[in-house]
């Protein structure tokens, strides 16, 4: 996945990039992308850059003041592909772009280009960034926002020699200037209303971008993704590298966790979901415990046999209930369709949870949702010693493989026709092949302490 991949750019689109961190150099890697693939591509700033930078852009067309492009500019951008177009040079070394209204009037929507990239406010190079108050130079037009933030900046210190904006900044995480930068003061602004999401036009998608990520870093990354992603106007988050040949890092997107609890425990001989489990609680209110510690925008609970009891066994907790009519007919299937068909829009996979797996370690979530971030594949599930077991992740455009399976087959019915869509991470845990299904299998988990 390369990076205008990651970040969802259409045909149409207005992308306009805000922040610090490494604007310039990923907005041109997205435009050489784009004109690799074919399209009709022009950048520009609405502020300036420097007049180095004009040779990352390989192809540059100078407009003028006011800024009025050539008649021969379809023909040009036909040729190269990608333009960026300045309206002059300005002492002592910068390049001057254009009004965010040039590009309302002018660029967007215009028939002779296919995507328009702008770079919307400066950041003196550095790796973080507060908008001023002229800032950002948006144009209105824009239909999708990524807000950039470099990690280098983490572990600094929160101030001018490190940052743009070190007071507001601070104000803004409740710090002291020369505070440490932390995962959480870039969370700030990056989806920060007055901060990287100031002044975003109304519809337009947002989706931030962490640059500047190493291996050290990954794991600070994880966690601001995580927070940016409690916010319900932004989409998705991406970690990169803009500078380096494999630029993408990984890309966290809303997961939704179904968790089946509809199922008639005939083995069992009563409703084992609610048999005691942990200090005065149940088996399925500890499994919807552990799902909603793991990080997951929403979690959907599937009912079905026993309704109104486990219902009463998850009063209090933050998750979505829904009922499956057709418990008794369709077993597991009709019950992970019941969950796919509840599931927010905006999800892009799901995490599906066996409602008797109460011994499930949060581990096995985590390397799954990294996995997938890291683009592994469209369905993953944990494996033990080669054996595939839960929870198993399907991306939203299998959703409609699953759904289209018919009454009495099972979900591994898709993943053994679809193995080249299948990754089975092998993962230290039995946990993942665990479930209970009788009273010896209960009896004996209990004193495991699974």
């Amino acid at each position: 996945m390369n990076l205008s991949e990651a970040l969802q750019i259409e045909r149409g689109d207005v992308v306009v990039f805000v922040g610090a961190g490494g604007k310039t150099t990923a907005m041109f890697r997205v435009a050489h992308e784009l004109a690799a693939r074919g399209l009709r591509v022009v950048s520009t700033t609405t502020t300036r850059i420097g007049q180095d930078e004009l040779q990352i852009a390989r192809n540059y067309l100078l407009v003028g003041q006011p800024p009025a492009l050539p008649n021969d500019f379809p023909s040009l951008l036909a040729r190269y592909r990608h333009l960026f177009v300045f309206s002059e040079k300005a002492p002592p070394n910068k390049a001057r772009g254009v009004p965010p209204e040039w590009v309302d009037a002018h660029l967007a929507g215009n028939p002779a280009l296919d995507v328009v990239l702008v770079e919307a406010d400066g950041s003196r190079r550095l790796p973080l960034k507060a908008p001023q108050p002229h800032e950002p130079a948006m144009p209105q037009s824009a239909t999708l926002v990524v807000p950039i933030a470099g990690l280098s900046a983490l572990g600094e210190p929160l101030d001018e020699a490190h940052v743009y904006g070190s007071e507001d900044i601070a104000a803004r995480a409740g710090l002291t200037v020369g505070a440490t930068i932390t995962p959480e003061v870039i969370a700030a602004v990056l989806g920060g209303d007055d901060m990287g999401l100031k002044d975003v036009p109304p519809g337009a998608r947002i989706v931030p971008l962490m640059n500047q990520v190493t291996d050290a870093t990954l794991p600070e990354a994880r966690r601001i993704a995580q927070s940016l992603l409690a916010r319900p106007a932004i989409r998705r988050v991406v970690a990169a590298a803009a500078g380096e040949e494999e630029a993408v890092r990984e890309v966290y997107r809303r997961v939704v966790g179904v968790v089946l609890a509809a199922g008639q425990s005939i083995r069992m001989g009563q409703a084992k979901l609610l048999l005691p489990w942990g200090e005065g609680s149940t088996m399925i209110r500890e499994v919807c415990r552990a799902v909603l510690a793991s990080g997951l925008q929403e979690v959907i609970v599937v009912t079905g046999a026993w309704r109104e009891q486990v219902e009463e066994a998850l009063a209090g907790l933050p998750v979505t209930l829904v009922h499956n009519p057709d418990y008794a007919e369709g077993e597991m299937l009709s019950s992970v369709k019941v969950g796919l068909r509840a599931a927010p829009a905006d999800a892009e996979a799901a995490l599906v949870f066996l409602g008797d797996q109460p011994g499930l370690e949060p581990g096995v979530v985590g390397a799954v949702l990294h996995a997938y971030a890291g683009g592994r594949g469209r369905i993953i599930a944990p494996a033990y010693q080669g054996r595939r077991g839960h929870p198993v992740l399907f991306d939203r455009a299998t959703w409609e493989m699953v759904m289209a399976l018919p009454t009495g087959t099972a979900p591994r019915d898709l993943l053994r026709a679809r193995q080249e869509d299948v990754v089975a991470l092998e993962v230290d845990s039995p946990t993942v092949v665990q479930d209970i299904d009788t009273p010896d299998d209960y009896e004996q988990a209990r004193r495991s302490g699974a």
